[in-house]
């Protein structure tokens, strides 16, 4: 379905012919939609990524050639976005913005919703989540979709709404409907494995993810794999998966799940060590501060058992030594010492008659 704001876009252009027969007409509008979109609020680098996607299908398509070159032109540092040049309450709003008072840049938007503006509720509702205040921009999105029905990255902004504040129920339907009309949009797959993911609802989750890599293979799409898989007890996945992430993203929820793949396969050491990493990066994160405390005290617990146990074995040897030694102490006894006896000659009684005159001799 074409948007009429992409019917003016292409007018203003000039460039397009009215035959796409090389490219599938639902494919060429699904695209047009994000690209026009991407035009509107001056992403022009986000547009050329789709654009490309164009020229990859039609490679002989020249009108797509041209419009990427003029999409090359807009993305100059001083070009304004079409839809901010066209509108001006708008391009008061953002001036506002710029200067950093966001007061005068609501009440510009509020007022301006008398025009009936599609582009000004989904600007407004953009002002309300930044500021949290979550049902007003669904309300204001709201109501960009009911002003121009084709225009659904409204019904996506709603389900953000949905997710950020809590209620992952009430993501479901807008998503639904939003990935009727954008199949291939991968960040679309992404907040609805989001949602499941804090449903507990994990293969739905794995499901949903696994199809957003598959469009997009995306860094924080791996990490949100990983986050499923260590929820799912598949702690040696989830740590391949952040091992090899680890080396390019490295932020806190990186380390955080890995040190907690690692708890989960008793490997202490490791886990510490992540656990570590995380803490370094955010402090708080009540989650991940009970963890460490968890991890660090179970952790001491192990080493002074495993004292103990060493003690005690000790102990063991020690006893068990002794009557060893007392059982070898009776099987071989130590041998009493035998006196010398030395031997004695008996004289005969002539030798001794014979001594006794010999020492009478001797005294006269």
């Amino acid at each position: 379905m074409k948007k009429s704001f992409i019917t003016l876009f292409i007018i203003l252009a000039g460039i397009f012919s009215q035959s796409f027969a090389a490219v599938d007409q639902e494919i060429y509008e699904d695209y047009m939609d994000i690209i026009s979109g991407n035009c509107v609020i001056g992403d022009y680098q986000d547009a050329v990524k789709y654009l490309d996607k164009l020229i990859t299908l039609d490679p002989q398509n020249k009108d797509f050639k041209k419009l990427k070159d003029l999409l090359y032109q807009l993305g100059t540092k001083n070009q304004r976005s079409f839809i901010t040049g066209y509108n001006a309450d708008l391009d008061k709003a953002f001036a506002y913005i710029k200067q950093g008072d966001r007061v005068s840049a609501g009440n510009i938007l509020k007022d301006a919703t008398k025009s009936g503006n599609f582009w000004v509720y989904s600007y407004l509702g953009d002002f309300y989540r930044e500021n949290r205040d979550y049902p007003q921009a669904v309300a204001a999105y709201f109501n960009a979709y009911q002003l121009e029905p084709s225009f659904t990255q409204a019904l996506l902004s709603i389900a953000v709404c949905y997710l950020e504040a809590g209620q992952y129920e009430a993501v479901q339907e807008p998503i639904k409907r939003f990935i009727y009309f954008n199949q291939q949009c991968d960040l679309a797959y992404a907040i609805r494995a989001k949602a499941y993911l804090n449903m507990r609802q994990l293969n739905d989750a794995e499901t949903e993810i696994v199809t957003a890599l598959a469009l997009n293979n995306d860094e924080e799409y791996q990490l949100i794999h990983a986050i499923i898989l260590y929820r799912k007890g598949n702690y040696a996945k989830a740590i391949n998966i952040l091992t090899k992430l680890s080396e390019t993203l490295q932020t806190s929820d990186v380390f955080k799940f890995l040190g907690l793949s690692y708890l989960g396969k008793k490997e202490y050491s490791n886990a510490m060590l992540n656990l570590d990493k995380a803490i370094i990066l955010t402090n708080d994160d009540k989650e991940l501060n009970q963890k460490y405390n968890e991890t660090r005290e179970l952790i001491k617990n192990i080493n002074i058992t495993k004292l103990q146990e060493e003690e005690r074995q000790e102990v063991k040897n020690i006893y068990e030594e002794k009557p060893a030694q007392k059982t070898l102490e009776k099987e071989n006894p130590t041998p009493v010492p035998i006196p010398e006896i030395k031997e004695e000659t008996q004289d005969s009684d002539n030798d001794k008659n014979n001594k006794k005159s010999k020492k009478k001799k001797k005294k006269h």
